[in-house]
């Protein structure tokens, strides 16, 4: 993917106004993963710093506000991205961002349960989905075992708890964090989900580090069902899905 400075480069070649660069820079930065919202005076001074004219924060942020393109963001002043209209802004930039999609149907996980939650989980489900479709099942593992560790963390971090899974302020290892959560009082997990962690656990663990052994696809359907039970209940309990 291009940095910033090579995506500006590209808006200046093209005839947009001060809203136009606002929001496409607002793309790059939610496909980027850098920010996943912005404020107009933010906005407004990072084109700024890649050449452009700088714009009248006020107007900017009026229009800002009136936009099909963009939704208040979650901080006070700030704007994210209209959900509703990413696919436009794909067909418009995407190419330029040099970014590779492949098309996926959702054999493993549905992608509307993650789909305007958080960039960084709509492209690890899209690639869990990917890599299950295309026979790369080690690398699906892998995956998914990773999907299941953000998601504990996320746990703790939207109850403000993170300090209680960090050693050091680096967060525990993945088997740690599962038995830290199976313990927690405070968090009620189904009766099943404890075993099913384990069990992700160790298929992701085996196609990172087995030597000779490659993952099948049964493996991967032997855990399905199970998996989407788990992932439905951690990502309610962070709130990331509604029951």
């Amino acid at each position: 993917m291009i940095d910033r400075s090579e995506f500006a480069h590209h808006l200046a070649t093209l005839d947009l106004s001060h809203l136009d660069r606002a929001v496409a820079l607002l793309y790059y930065y939610r496909q980027s993963q850098e920010f996943e919202e912005r404020s107009a005076g933010a906005l407004a001074s990072d084109l700024h710093e890649e050449g452009f004219p700088k714009a009248n924060v006020t107007r900017l942020r009026d229009e800002l506000s009136r936009s099909r393109y963009t939704a208040k963001g979650k901080q006070k002043g700030t704007f994210q991205l209209d959900l509703r209209r990413l696919s436009e802004l794909d067909a418009a930039y995407s190419d330029v961002l040099s970014i590779r999609k492949v098309k996926v149907v959702g054999n493993v996980i549905p992608t509307e349960w993650i789909t305007g939650t958080r960039p960084y989980l709509e492209q690890m489900v899209h690639q869990i989905n990917a890599t299950y479709e295309y026979g790369l099942y080690d690398a699906c593992a892998v995956l998914c075992r990773r999907l299941m560790e953000s998601l504990i963390i996320e746990i703790y971090i939207q109850e403000g708890r993170q300090h209680q899974i960090q050693v050091n302020g680096v967060f525990m290892m993945l088997e740690r964090l599962v038995a830290t959560i199976s313990a927690d009082t405070a968090i009620t997990l189904s009766r099943n989900s404890p075993k099913t962690m384990k069990e992700i656990k160790q298929l992701g663990d085996t196609a990172a580090h087995d030597r000779t052994y490659i993952t099948p696809q049964v493996d991967i359907d032997d855990v399905k069902a199970r998996y989407r039970q788990l992932l439905q209940e951690l990502l309610v309990k962070a709130g990331i899905k509604k029951t």
